[in-house]
């Protein structure tokens, strides 16, 4: 069983009748990746109901639309239409949708009202564009990011007055959810009572040793599918739920391959495969400097910017970009070639887990 699954058997429940749980949570985290631009009030006082923002945004958008997409976005439009009629989601309000996206930064939030007292804040993971991607890539050598900023900004500004706050997100969402709870100020920070990162990347140690995260250390959640890929990189305590997935390799990211059983995903145990790319991309980024990793991101993301790719939707579009890319890498600076062929042996040790793994299942 799967989230969809999980909507047959316990959509008929209200909130007031089933409490919160960690699927709920996961929901409502890929639900933030839909664009819900003028559909979705950045005011919060004008607010609408999930039931209404699924209509709306058929209305405003054909079904062809979203066949290049990203599969995370393709995921939540789904789940989008399927909640819509579903009692214990058609009714939860929506409001506060922010979403910047430029040439530097991605971001994107949103709040769900569950009910008069309660709210989960959603923070978006990385989309289609090649800015959120670098930004991602930023954060082994660089903290705050603007995403950072913007996240805490976001709490800060949105007191949510009476109501407790669930913080949450997938991927980068997850990271950001974090981060935001760590530095909101104290008021927010007295109403947050979990913060999820459903499968999203650590901090750089000097976050992990800090008093910020020992105030909301007890309120945080991570979660990873026992296949995990990006949810293991960069530094956390281990202290992580491993949950089951049906896939693997880069593929087991996607929420809804996450196994469920009845209110909660199934447990499981971390596998080699995750283990091996753990170890070698903490390896790897331990070998380099924070100026050098910084050298490595602008190097890449300049021959992206050289090849004018600005979405990774132009990778489904344009066929051959891709050896473009690899002809242009070529030419860059030697520790750059040095940094590339580390990484593709720490890829390679782990792609040989990933076939191991796939002729023994």
């Amino acid at each position: 069983m799967n989230v969809f699954d999980y909507l047959k058997y316990y959509g008929n429940y209200t909130f007031s009748e089933r409490e919160f749980n960690e699927i709920d949570n996961v929901i409502f985290s890929i639900l933030s990746y839909v664009n819900f631009n003028f559909i979705v009030s950045k005011n919060r006082r004008r607010k609408i109901t999930l039931n209404e923002a699924s209509y709306i945004y058929d209305l405003m958008h054909d079904s062809k639309d979203n066949k290049n997409n990203i599969l995370a976005i393709r995921q939540a439009i789904k789940l989008l239409k399927k909640i819509k009629d579903v009692p214990r989601f058609k009714d939860v309000l929506v409001y506060n949708y922010r979403y910047i996206g430029n040439d530097v930064s991605q971001f994107s939030a949103i709040t769900f009202e569950i009910s008069n007292k309660l709210c989960y804040v959603a923070f978006e993971g990385t989309d289609h564009l090649v800015s959120g991607w670098k930004e991602d890539c930023k954060m082994s050598y660089k903290f705050p990011v603007d995403a950072h900023r913007y996240a805490i900004k976001y709490l800060n500004k949105f007191m949510f007055f009476n109501k407790k706050i669930i913080v949450g997100g997938h991927s980068k969402g997850g990271n950001l959810a974090l981060v935001s709870s760590m530095y909101t100020n104290c008021f927010v920070r007295g109403k947050i009572i979990k913060i999820y990162s459903n499968d999203g990347q650590g901090l750089r140690e000097e976050q992990i040793k800090s008093d910020n995260y020992n105030k909301i250390e007890d309120k945080y959640i991570h979660i990873i599918p026992n296949n995990s890929t990006v949810g293991l990189l960069l530094k956390h305590k281990d202290n992580y739920r491993v949950i089951k997935s049906n896939a693997v390799g880069l593929l087991a990211h996607d929420a809804i391959t996450w196994q469920v059983d009845g209110s909660s995903f199934m447990d499981a145990q971390l596998s080699n495969f995750s283990k091996v790319l753990e170890i070698g991309m903490e390896s790897w980024l331990d070998k380099y400097s924070d100026e050098e990793r910084e050298k490595f991101v602008d190097c890449v993301f300049s021959v992206l910017s050289e090849n004018n790719i600005q979405s990774l939707v132009q990778f489904k579009t344009q066929i051959g970009l891709i050896f473009k890319i690899f002809k242009s890498l070529k030419n860059v600076d030697l520790t750059v070639k040095n940094m590339i062929t580390d990484l593709f042996k720490v890829l390679s040790d782990t792609n040989k887990e990933y076939k191991w793994f796939n002729k023994n299942e």
